[in-house]
């Protein structure tokens, strides 16, 4: 098993034997005062603390600073039968063609 699965299983182990010793009843101030489980305000909490964390800590891609070719190697070009290096087979109108480009 790779390390980061061995440490998200131990965080979802602790994670599961503190939500669930912690079913008694709790006061909670939001705007007034709530009376819920301890069990649902730490589990709110920390799927609050989980979707910050992916935010902020989130892999970006990188755009490299310079665009370009960067194959160093040359292509037996194919096209240099098309390109008026080798136009015997063409007729006056593709060559007249090819010249425009």
């Amino acid at each position: 098993m790779k390390p980061k699965t061995i440490s998200i299983a131990i965080v979802l182990a602790l994670l599961a034997i503190i939500l669930f010793n912690n079913k008694e009843e709790a006061s909670f101030w939001l705007f007034g005062d709530i009376r819920t489980s301890k069990l649902l305000i730490l589990a709110v909490f920390f799927l609050l603390g989980v979707l910050v964390g992916a935010v902020l800590f989130r892999r970006r891609r990188k755009h490299p600073k310079e665009y370009g070719v960067t194959n160093p190697n040359t292509p037996i070009s194919e096209d240099d039968e098309y390109l008026g290096n080798n136009d015997e087979g063409l007729s006056d109108a593709d060559r007249e063609y090819i010249r425009r480009d």
